[in-house]
């Protein structure tokens, strides 16, 4: 029987890593690539038998034309990218570098093979919409320039690849391989700590979606593509909830049963306030599987580093 060979772009991040641990968990029968800036920390672990891994950066034409004219892919899962808002507005070129180049030089090598794309995209390409909750066909107007990006992106995937899925995240979170300065993790840590939580804004509304309820979708979707049952399509992986960013202090001063310090700065300019996305496209293809709520996410990861701390 044949065994999928599949590519994971940025395979060392928070949802490569977390994306092949399922996959090794539930004895999926393919066979995993990795590329990856830098070693993952987990190639020491038991899961490096399962993955045969290439540092590789992919914002070298060069050697992203040489990996892939030494290899061939029944799919590609596209997750590495400059993969925080702040960051690439810290680092604006880097994420041009990255985010557009990266993904436009792999797509390039890829227009004329048989393979399958799923392209780790954003809510960033909505920017601020006044319709909630958002559908796919919402108009694109990205406030900044991670939004810009992954939008340039998509479009790159259109163009040039034949059988695509476009996914588009939602502010995930729930594992301790989420980077630490992340709104949830951060504020986790904190709240443990007895140190001030520092809002930006704080009247942000935000769809978080549970890591491992967008893991499970990404690992359908790889099925509905190599059976033929999808070509082309785009979707949010967010549960539809409208969650305040004040919503995680609530649940964390109720889950640690204590009072925590607040402090809020001024919104940042390329924050986008509000998010909500439809996910009745989802369910159609999926079906209505219920996602975890985040008082149910942030339950487990309390429970999780209070045991570990």
């Amino acid at each position: 029987m044949h065994r999928l060979k599949i590519l994971i772009t940025g395979i060392s991040g928070f949802i490569g890593r977390s994306l092949v641990e399922e996959i090794v968990n539930q004895n999926l029968d393919w066979n995993i690539y990795g590329i990856d800036i830098k070693q993952p920390d987990f190639m020491d672990c038991k899961y490096l038998k399962f993955i045969d891994f290439s540092i590789l950066d992919i914002r070298n034409e060069s050697q992203v034309k040489e990996y892939f004219s030494n290899h061939n892919f029944d799919g590609v899962i596209h997750l590495a990218a400059v993969s925080r808002v702040v960051d690439a507005e810290n680092d604006k070129q880097l994420c041009i570098d990255t985010n557009l180049y990266g993904t436009s030089y792999i797509m390039n090598q890829l227009h004329e093979k048989n393979t399958w794309v799923i392209f780790a995209s954003s809510r960033e390409v909505y920017g601020e919409q006044t319709i909630f909750p958002v559908k796919e066909n919402a108009d694109k107007k990205p406030l900044n320039i991670y939004g810009e990006c992954k939008l340039n992106g998509e479009n790159s995937v259109k163009e040039l690849i034949k059988k695509y899925v476009i996914l588009r995240f939602s502010n995930v979170y729930g594992n301790d391989y989420d980077i630490k300065g992340r709104v949830i993790p951060n504020f986790i840590q904190r709240a443990i700590n007895n140190e001030t939580l520092l809002l930006e804004g704080g009247d942000q509304i935000i769809d978080f979606t549970y890591i491992y309820d967008t893991i499970g979708i990404i690992i359908q979707t790889v099925n509905l593509l190599q059976t033929g049952k999808i070509e082309q399509d785009e979707f949010h992986i967010s549960p539809g909830y409208c969650n305040k960013i004040t919503d995680i202090v609530t649940y964390l001063e109720k889950h640690l049963n204590k009072e925590l310090k607040i402090a809020v700065n001024a919104k940042r300019c390329y924050d986008v306030v509000r998010f909500i996305g439809d996910p009745s496209h989802r369910e159609e293809i999926f079906g209505k599987t219920k996602m975890k709520t985040l008082q149910e996410g942030i339950e487990i990861m309390i429970n999780h580093k209070v045991r570990t701390y």
